[in-house]
Parts: structure tokens; sequence; C-alpha cells
């Protein structure tokens, strides 16, 4: 990234190209490192990321311009030695000065897809400290939580849980892998090295989707029904009552009420097809609870990670060819039957 100065927020909000607003939002350096700046805007119906731009320490830049109709805007900020917490709001990335606008297919055109902090707007001054976002790598100091408001201590970021394994995909850095579990009602990711020192992600390439499994670690990042995991352990575990349910929902259902309705459901992921279209996957888990209802029973819960949209239902009977829920709290029967071969 270019080494620029700008010692005022005024200079830093006209090389972003927006006109610096009146009373708006600011974000405002309070680190002690240097950082640099990206900021994502709605312009003409599209998401546009502009950066990036040098924020020196005690500085502060606004982003907003004066009129801006979107009620959200998002930011990234990096300093060597710096962790930034962002909200799992992906966004291309150049270096140096860049400006780009979004649906653009970041490996094919040469950029890096980065994490964003989501912000909202409002016609009230308000500052936003980095301090909340980047924090120092070499320090696990107490950190603002993320949308409750209260300050949140190491311990909160402690993670424990039996999840479901949901398979590693590997990145284009050599031996960069992501891997995702989904389990307690979120997905999980992770992101690391196969090494011989750091044996985790080597063991979890070698698994099969759907595998049961105990992971430790500490909360990186967390956004709705999503988190990023610092992952510091693996452990398989037997199979429990509710994994033995997922495994026997595995492969593909066709409805008995109506055909063209059918669900592929691979580890923990549920694909719904619609006459060949397919919808948004969801992730699922089972669990003896439904959103706090008074009902006894097992039950699916299902959700997307870009709606957050939360679906019930209770399993009335599961066999080896034929699956019936009821939809909660409306009382709908939905009844399947497995796919020859699916």
């Amino acid at each position: 990234m270019a080494n620029w100065l700008w010692p005022t927020a005024l200079l830093l909000a006209a090389l972003l190209d927006l006109p610096a607003a009146q009373a708006g939002t600011s974000i405002c350096n309070d680190t002690e490192a240097l950082h640099q700046l990206a900021v994502t805007l709605r312009a003409d119906g599209r998401w546009v990321v502009k950066g990036w731009q040098q924020l020196i320490p005690g500085a502060c830049a606004e982003p907003v311009p004066e009129g801006y109709q979107g009620r959200f805007f998002y930011f990234r900020a990096e300093s060597p030695g710096y962790r930034f917490r962002d909200d799992s709001v992906r966004f291309c990335t150049g270096q140096g000065r860049f400006r780009i606008e979004d649906g653009s297919d970041c490996s094919t055109q040469g950029y890096a897809e980065q994490g964003f902090a989501k912000a909202v707007t409002g016609p009230d001054q308000q500052q936003i400290l980095l301090s909340t976002r980047s924090k120092p790598e070499r320090r696990k100091a107490a950190v603002a939580a993320a949308g409750d408001g209260h300050d949140a201590t190491e311990d909160e970021f402690h993670y424990a849980a039996e999840v479901v394994f949901q398979g590693c995909e590997q990145q284009k850095s050599p031996g960069a892998v992501t891997c995702r579990f989904v389990g307690g009602g979120m997905e999980i990711g992770a992101v690391g090295k196969v090494r011989i020192s750091d044996p985790v992600f080597t063991f979890l390439l070698g698994l099969v989707r759907g595998t049961p499994l105990a992971i430790d670690g500490e909360i990186v990042t967390r956004f709705g029904s999503f988190a990023e995991l610092d992952l510091h352990s693996v452990t398989p575990r037997s199979p429990n009552r509710f994994d033995k349910m997922l495994q026997h929902m595995q492969g593909e259902w066709r409805s008995v009420q109506n055909p063209k309705d059918r669900i592929v459901i691979s580890g923990a992921v549920r694909q719904v097809r619609y006459g060949g279209r397919q919808m948004t996957p969801e992730f699922i888990t089972i669990q003896q609870s439904c959103r706090g209802m008074e009902f006894s029973g097992d039950f699916l819960m299902a959700w997307d990670r870009q709606s957050g949209t939360r679906l019930c239902y209770r399993i009335k009977s599961l066999t080896g060819d034929g699956m019936t829920l009821i939809y909660m709290p409306r009382g709908t029967r939905l009844d399947y039957e497995r796919v020859p071969g699916g």
C-alpha cells in the first residue's frame, strides 16, 4: 500500500471522492498506529469500495457524504501487527488507491476479498473508534462486544462446542485452508495452514463432511449466526442421537404433496430445489427446542446467512424411506420420500 500522509480528515474525505458530512458518522484512529482505511458505500444501486487512504493516530475521517440515503456503510482498516474484527461481510480490495464496484470477480481481476465491518448511518454525529475493531495481535485486552454495548473480556471469546464438520477448501496461498462447521444454531469458519507443526488442519482435510467433532478456540469475529474462530483443537466424538438423525437425513428427498419440491441434505446444509431451481443453501441443526416455543419433541432448525431467517420444523417421523416434518408454529404437515439413489 502506498505510504501517503494526510494530516486532516478533510483531505482523507477528498481522496475518497466523498464530500465531508456536516454532522455525520466519523471514523477516528484512537490507536497508536497508522492505519489504512477502505470504505464501502451504496451508489446508483450498487456497493462501491474505495481505498486505501491513511488515517494517522488521532485523526478522524468522515466517509459518509451529506445526503447519503443508505442506512448502512462498511469499512475496513489495516495496520501491520493489528487484527481487524470484521462482520463477515466481504468485498474486493486492491493495492494502493482503488475503486471497485461490488459484483467484480475478485480473484480473476487480481483483487483480494476481505471482511468489512458494518456501520449504521444517521443524522446525529457519532464516532467509530478504530480500537473497537483493530487490535494489536500481541495483546488480548478487553474489547467492545459487537452489537450489545458492553465490555467483553477475553474469556467471553472462548468457544467450545459440539459441531458437525462441513468440509475444507484450499485457498490460493500455499497450504492455506478454510474449514467450516455447523453447531448450536451457528455456522463457524476457521482459517489455517496445513503444516507439520500445526496438525489440526491437516487432520481436518482427511475428514468426511458430516463427521461429528468437538472444537475449541477463540472467536475472532461474530456477526448474526456466523462466527470466525481461531481454532485451537479438534477432537472426534461419538455421534449423539441428533447426529444419528442428521446422518439418517443425508441425501435427496421429494415432497409427497408437490413432487417439484425437493431437498438435498449434505452434512449440515440443506439445499431446496423447486422445479429445477435452486434456492439459497440453508444450514441445519437438530435440537430439542424450537425458538423458545412450548413444544416437546425433536426439531430441525434451518437458517441462511444472507437473510438470517430461521425456520423451525418438528420431526414427526423419520425412516429410511420417508420423513414427515411439521412447520412450526403453523402446524403445516410436510411429507417427503427418499429419492432412489439420492
